[in-house]
């Protein structure tokens, strides 16, 4: 057996779950945070009515962005050198602080972010644009070949392409850009 064949072979289970079943949590975790917007009626400049579904909708979103990035980590489609290991690294760091983001939301709504609140409040519109950087390392790694080099770029660029749109049609006809894009990459990329 070639080194290749047996990386491959033993990056297909992690201690716990299985690269499937990783995928299948991001899958169906993948449209919770439009769901949350959607029955929490949530305002991007106003507090969320519902906080609890709101917050636990997030969270449950980043943690299907959790296990796609933990499958993706698994499979080595990033890389295996210190490059791809820092990556994964910051890629988490940033999954974890706007979960707690979400913890503060709800337990605190009206409060102002400092601090390391203010750090986790940024953290989510950065583990979007992070991936990016996830694309162009999947790209660069070659593990993944075709449409699976797609996803990574879907969630990486909307964020900007709903803030381009924005400037050019307004707030309410971009909304529907992000979570879409979002919602799909997230799905492909399980």
């Amino acid at each position: 057996m070639a080194v290749e064949e047996s990386v491959l072979q033993n990056s297909g289970r992690s201690a716990y779950l299985s690269n499937r079943t990783l995928g299948a949590i991001g899958m169906i975790l993948s449209p919770m945070l439009v769901l949350g917007w959607m029955f929490a009626a949530r305002q991007f400049d106003q507090p969320s009515p519902n906080p609890l579904i709101t917050s636990l909708a997030g969270i449950l979103y980043l943690l299907g962005a959790a296990a796609s990035a933990a499958a993706m980590r698994n499979l080595r489609v990033t890389g295996s050198g210190t490059g791809a290991k820092i990556l994964y690294a910051v890629q988490m760091t940033g999954l974890f602080l706007a979960m707690w983001d979400d913890v503060f939301q709800y337990a605190a709504p009206h409060q102002r972010a400092t601090g390391l609140l203010a750090v986790a409040d940024m953290a989510y519109p950065f583990s979007h644009v992070l991936m990016i950087v996830v694309g162009v390392a999947v790209v660069r790694a070659g593990v993944w070949r075709g449409w699976r080099r797609i996803p990574a770029f879907l969630v990486g660029f909307a964020l900007p392409s709903f803030f381009g749109l924005w400037s050019l049609i307004g707030r309410e006809n971009a909304g529907f850009i992000f979570p879409l894009m979002v919602t799909t990459g997230f799905f492909t990329l399980g």
